[in-house]
């Protein structure tokens, strides 16, 4: 992979001067660590940067996040920097550079670099188990777990423990408890991504080093990194919380803040899986000394060998909870992980000589950042938006303008009984209220794109006027069974589209985003009565609670400050997830008529949750 560089002084120059969103003389991090330089001087194609942060510009203004914060630095050199939105909606607060961001999983490498340290001085042996550091490991479970296992996600362990938030009163508490409850897969046969095994990892290096987790890596990794705008969930610093963006969960353009750093604390106590909060900038400067081979400034935090352990590809990375490979839209990569990072490697390379081509991690609220070692580049893309595909789809984005991958053009020929069907499509249902769905022509043939979400291809139409979509990508996330069809007026022009899921179809007016939704159908409390209560997801151990929220029926997610809202329910009895209409429930009842359970349908599966009395 090389940078595709194209020489435009005066478009410099320009943007340099006159573009208000790009931030190329921002805080003390950009200037210190990594000052502004024009694109050109790093080699770099002015153009290519604007549009790519054009991308970014667009997802804000269409609503598919609520706000971000682009990093692009060449040769530790800052070359874009970019922010978009707002840090919180209801506050009107608008998005600043160097805001600080929930990283969620991104605190994994982090965590795993402080136990990397204790390696690297001899107090933790990586092929010890697990069980000479917390005695909870000191069972027939789970006594051969190794601390290498507990690394590479090949533990065995389950995703989460949790069932609420404050189940444990410390990190050690925490890790105790993973082992006493035990694997689910035999220890080392396969990779299994697991947040339990990340807060093992912590637990270890709390324990071993006599400090809690967060005091450890202030002073052995935050410091003398400069990372003096990161820190942990229970720190007192007012300046920085002041700074923090509101966590949002949604989809389309409607989300629901679920978190603002107004309020009560998001984790009880640091995490080895996630709690760190941090800016791009920060961030940047952990990802740069592992691409220095673990120094910093002539001072060596992590051994060479400590970054060769975390950096060599181990297993091919699946989704959470599943075998289903992980995607990324980087052409001709795949997704794997090494020691707490995910690593893109080329397919079908050789196990001998297979190694990373980029590395990173991503976290579950919208943020990611990538490294290129060999092109000295690192991008980061911070959102406080979670349940979007925006930073997988960024992926083709850079590989497209940055790497001149060969990409399907977004426009062409069609042929000519197709182009009555282009244009943009008004959705108001579920989560897309006043949300643009664009048919367009993708690699010659027609498509639907529904902006930050999916990309679809359109087949031919059948006898009945319907044209079966297929995903283009990410393919992996796609489900099955999705159609459309077309509508025309008396003169015979399109003048809509008609959306099919399964036996539901959404009618979208063809126009521009901009009028005025229809206003969601309040219930009553009695209409919902019956489904109110606790149910108890038995994979995970968790209770989910339906109340009656704002005139709908709404669901408690444990750790979520708001609930979640449904639409009300359609002519088969499916109640669809406003923040996430992929998503939906049905309820089951007994012979009497009482409401025993729910089905969750969501990412091709189906969960049942029994209720359950507290």
């Amino acid at each position: 992979m090389r940078l595709v560089s194209h020489n435009n002084p005066h478009l410099i120059s320009f943007l340099l001067l006159f573009s208000p969103a790009l931030s190329l003389l921002g805080g003390t991090g950009e200037t210190a660590g990594f000052p502004p330089a024009t694109p050109e001087s790093q080699g770099m194609s002015a153009q290519a940067l604007e549009e790519l942060g054009g991308v970014i510009e667009r997802y804000c203004d269409l609503g598919v996040i609520v706000g971000a914060e682009l990093l692009v630095i060449k040769n530790r050199r800052t070359v874009l920097h970019k922010v978009c939105g707002l840090r919180d909606r209801e506050d009107r607060e608008p998005m600043t550079p160097h805001t600080i961001f929930n990283i969620r999983s991104m605190t994994k490498p982090v965590t795993g670099a402080a136990l990397q340290i204790l390696i690297d001085e001899g107090k933790v042996g990586i092929d010890e188990p697990v069980a000479t550091y917390l005695p909870g490991f000191d069972n027939e479970k789970s006594r051969m777990i190794t601390v290498e296992q507990v690394l590479t996600h090949r533990s065995g362990l389950p995703l989460n423990i949790l069932k609420t938030m404050t189940d444990y009163p410390d990190l050690v508490a925490m890790g105790n408890a993973v082992g006493e409850q035990g694997p689910q897969f035999e220890p080392g046969s396969k990779f299994w991504y697991s947040d339990a095994a990340s807060d093992v990892v912590g637990a270890i290096v709390q324990k071993v080093s006599g400090v809690p987790l967060e005091v450890f890596v202030r002073k052995r990794l935050l410091e003398p990194l400069g990372m003096s705008d990161s820190l942990y969930t229970r720190e007192k610093n007012d300046v920085l919380w002041a700074r923090t963006a509101s966590l949002y969960v949604g989809g389309g353009n409607t989300f629901t803040r679920v978190w603002s750093a107004k309020g009560e604390p998001f984790y009880p106590f640091t995490w080895g899986a996630q709690s760190l909060y941090t800016t791009p900038m920060d961030y940047a400067g952990f990802l740069a000394m592992w691409m220095d081979g673990g120094a910093v400034g002539g001072r060596q935090i992590l051994s060479e060998q400590a970054i060769k352990r975390s950096l060599t590809p181990v297993s091919r990375m699946s989704m959470l909870g599943a075998d289903t490979p992980y995607p990324t839209d980087f052409s001709g990569l795949e997704t794997w992980y090494g020691q707490m990072a995910m690593l893109f490697v080329r397919k079908d390379e050789h196990p001998d000589s297979r190694k990373a081509i980029i590395f990173g991690h991503s976290g579950a609220d919208g943020t990611k950042g990538w490294a290129w070692p060999e092109e000295d580049l690192m991008i980061l893309l911070f959102t406080q938006s979670r349940g979007q595909l925006v930073t997988l789809l960024f992926e083709g984005h850079i590989d497209r303008l940055l790497f001149g991958a060969a990409r399907p053009a977004t426009s062409g020929t069609a042929d000519e009984r197709w182009k009555p069907y282009l244009g943009t499509y008004v959705a108001n249902h579920g989560a897309y209220r006043d949300f643009p769905f664009e048919v367009l022509v993708q690699d010659g043939r027609l498509a639907l794109d529904i902006p930050g979400r999916f990309l679809f291809e359109m087949k031919d139409p059948d006898a009945s006027g319907r044209w079966a979509l297929s995903d283009f990508k990410p393919r992996s996330l796609v489900g099955s069974g999705l159609a459309v069809s077309f509508e025309r007026d008396e003169q015979g022009v399109v003048n809509s589209m008609n959306f099919h899921e399964g036996s539901t179809v959404h009618v979208l007016p063809k126009g521009k985003p901009g009028g005025k939704p229809p206003a969601a159908k309040g219930l009553k409390r009695e209409e919902v009565a019956k489904f109110l209560g606790f149910y108890r997801d038995k994979a995970n151990g968790r209770d989910y609670e339906m109340v009656f929220y704002n005139n709908a029926l709404a669901v408690r997610v444990p750790g979520m400050q708001t609930p979640l809202e449904f639409d009300p329910p359609d002519s088969e009895g499916y109640w669809r997830l406003r923040a996430n209409p992929n998503s939906r429930i049905r309820f089951n009842e007994d012979a009497q008529g009482r409401v025993v359970s729910y089905t969750l349908y969501t990412a091709g599966m189906e969960i049942v949750r029994p209720r359950v009395e507290k």
